[in-house]
């Protein structure tokens, strides 16, 4: 398995905005809300955000969140998503809750 790469391919699979962990999260709406403005510009991602900063989506790729009012006691949608499929993240450690416990080894 390799790194999970950020791009604009897995950042539109990814299902991080919709995962009960982060649904009622004021910081990863906020950061969404700046993303999704930051998706419409021309160019390669990583030349466009930060993603320890900014990127609440694709955990996979970078490891933990910084935002701090996500609900870790609810139901992880990573086994879920396409990224995890695509990329053979079963065979990782963590193999959930990437916004938590950081990125896949």
């Amino acid at each position: 398995m390799g790194k999970v790469e950020i791009n604009k391919e897995n950042i539109n699979k990814c299902l991080c905005k919709t995962c009960p962990v982060q649904t009622d999260s004021k910081c990863s709406k906020d950061k969404l809300d700046i993303i999704n403005e930051k998706l419409k510009q021309e160019g390669d991602i990583k030349d466009i955000i930060k993603p320890e900063e900014e990127l609440p989506l694709v955990y996979c790729s970078f490891g933990k969140a910084t935002c701090t009012d996500l609900a870790s006691m609810e139901l992880c949608k990573c086994t879920q998503c396409n990224v995890w499929l695509d990329n053979n993240l079963a065979n990782t450690e963590p193999i959930e809750y990437f916004c938590i416990d950081g990125a896949p080894k």
